[in-house]
């Protein structure tokens, strides 16, 4: 019996440690049409030690690493032997260094489609002249841009003038998993997880815990992950008199166990639109809480807690401390928000779009005078 032909596609990424994209770009590995499509996953540095190594073997996909150290860039001469070598369609890159070096490679080998994935919050790519103007620069190589927020997709076409016909808003989507029922509120526990960097906004957490703390001494916090101003925030609790109501957890290499120890979640960081932590929160039912800083996290409102950005710390505390005061309204928040997630928000329907992409693109070079794929 003759095989199928199948698009054999590239993903590029910068790192397998642990992340929002990794998380969502192995969201769709997890539900890509086999039938259809080949997949590779490469990482610019990466050792059988990172996080997700051994989640692409397990998902049955080919997994190279182009540099085994961070700070030895071995990757500007293996990817290119890969590309040459490797035969794709596609490529799709993901992150900083995958976009600005994976793009013009790919197109310089002469791979047909490129496209580029845009997980990216951090500003200081736009408010850095070098930044922006690389980030440009590489962007001319990509036939298509995804963008996982509007407000990526503004800066884009605002700093670094790309065209806005090329870019299209693609939202984090989740895997499918069994999930642990859950009951009516009964503890006060408060969960944040995330890395621990400034535009985070761990703080805000922090002053929220001290106000609840001030009202019922029984709450309790727990904070997963990790990052550089790690110390600065325990120092913070500290400074807080709350030291001894948080719990930090550390770098997780999953929050399946952590959504179930905690009644509410809150996301206070002031960039981000939805962030993968956010939806995976609302997946598990958590009643959520975040400071509705945008329209995307206004627009969740009855599904989520959505504070007031214009209100302090004491006020979110208020808020949150009424709320649990009516544990079954709490829980009302949690299943709405988990259906709305399980509606919108899922891998296996982006997948399907970013598939129907990749051949829609392919169908254009294919007609290019000498395109012939």
């Amino acid at each position: 019996m003759k095989q199928r032909y199948r698009i054999r596609v590239l993903h590029l990424i910068d790192n397998l440690d642990l992340g929002g994209a990794q998380t969502a770009i192995f969201a769709f590995l997890q539900h890509f049409d086999r039938d259809r499509f080949e997949v590779v996953l490469a990482s610019m540095h990466a050792n059988s030690n990172s996080l997700f190594f051994s989640r692409a073997a397990e998902l049955g996909i080919e997994v190279i690493s182009l540099s085994p150290k961070r700070w030895i860039p071995l990757y500007f001469f293996s990817l290119p032997w890969l590309l040459a070598r490797g035969h794709f369609q596609v490529v799709h890159s993901h992150l900083y260094v995958s976009n600005w070096v994976g793009k013009p490679l790919a197109k310089l080998f002469r791979v047909p489609v490129v496209i580029s994935h845009d997980h990216c919050y951090e500003r200081f790519r736009f408010d850095s002249p070098w930044a922006s103007a690389l980030d440009a620069w590489a962007n001319r190589f990509a036939d298509r841009i995804l963008v996982i927020a509007d407000s990526i997709r503004r800066e884009l076409i605002r700093v670094e003038h790309v065209p806005a016909k090329k870019i299209e808003l693609m939202r984090n989507g989740l895997a499918e998993k069994r999930l642990p029922p859950r009951q009516p509120v009964v503890r006060k526990t408060i969960g944040a997880a995330g890395r621990f960097v400034p535009w985070k906004r761990f703080d805000r957490f922090l002053k929220i815990a001290q106000y609840l703390i001030q009202q019922d001494p029984g709450y309790q916090f727990l904070i997963a992950g990790a990052g550089p101003i790690q110390e600065p925030l325990h120092c913070l609790a500290e400074e807080l008199g709350i030291a001894g109501n948080v719990l930090w957890k550390g770098q997780l290499p999953s929050l399946d166990e952590f959504f179930p120890e905690i009644d509410l979640f809150i996301l206070t960081s002031d960039m981000e639109d939805l962030p993968m932590i956010l939806v995976e929160s609302m997946y598990f039912g958590v009643p959520t809480a975040t400071v509705a800083v945008n329209e995307a996290r206004q627009n969740l409102s009855g599904s989520l807690i959505a504070l007031d950005p214009n209100q302090s710390e004491e006020n979110w505390a208020e808020v949150i401390h009424r709320l649990f005061q009516d544990p079954e309204l709490l829980w009302e928040l949690g299943k709405n928000g988990q259906s709305l997630v399980q509606k919108e928000f899922m891998a296996r329907d982006r997948i399907r779009r970013i598939e129907e992409m990749y051949e829609e693109e392919l169908g254009v070079r294919s007609q290019e005078p000498g395109g012939a794929i």
